[in-house]
């Protein structure tokens, strides 16, 4: 009887161990994510990226930046992954970008979700038109972002025209 205890007992031990070896690299991982976000950030920052064009690009009309206190209301819009063919001359190349569309509430969302088809179809018509030194740019990926944003409020509603804040790039991968 003591024999057949002590492969149970061994067996909870591995477990327990394993257990826990698991739940070491989930933090690590996730501690090193953290880390990497962060240096990301301050890399992004370093380049002067001020959330809108610079004072070389042409400025485009935009409702004052929400109040901070209001930010956590936000609602975030994924577009499914745009891919098309940019507009270069010497060889075949591509973009494949993610688009978050940053909306004031869940009405503007609604309302944004209703002309999803039209803006996804501009969007794709906008980036065939680009080239490789356009997109290549962090002036010109803000030009981008910038043009989306008008896009989608050339579609929506008046009234919902102001809750479209920003557009925001999840991926970007030209090849």
């Amino acid at each position: 009887m003591a024999e057949a205890a002590i492969p149970v007992k061994r067996t909870r031990t591995w477990l327990i161990v394993l257990g826990g070896l698991v739940l070491l690299i989930v933090i690590a991982g996730m501690a090193a994510m953290l880390l990497i976000h962060n240096k990301q950030l301050a890399s992004f920052e370093s380049y002067g990226y001020a959330g809108g064009p610079s004072s070389e690009q042409e400025q485009v009309a935009e409702p004052a930046p929400p109040p901070l206190s209001n930010a956590g209301k936000h609602v975030f819009s994924a577009l499914e992954m745009f891919t098309a063919n940019l507009a270069e001359r010497d060889r075949d190349r591509f973009v494949q970008v993610g688009v978050v569309l940053e909306l004031g509430d869940a009405k503007t969302a609604a309302a944004f979700n209703a002309v999803i088809p039209p803006v996804r179809s501009e969007i794709l018509m906008l980036l065939t038109s680009k080239t490789v030194d356009e997109l290549g740019t962090l002036q010109g990926k803000q030009r981008l972002a910038v043009q989306i944003v008008d896009i989608a409020r050339k579609y929506i509603a008046p009234e919902y025209q102001s809750g479209i804040y920003a557009a925001h790039f999840s991926g970007f991968v030209i090849q």
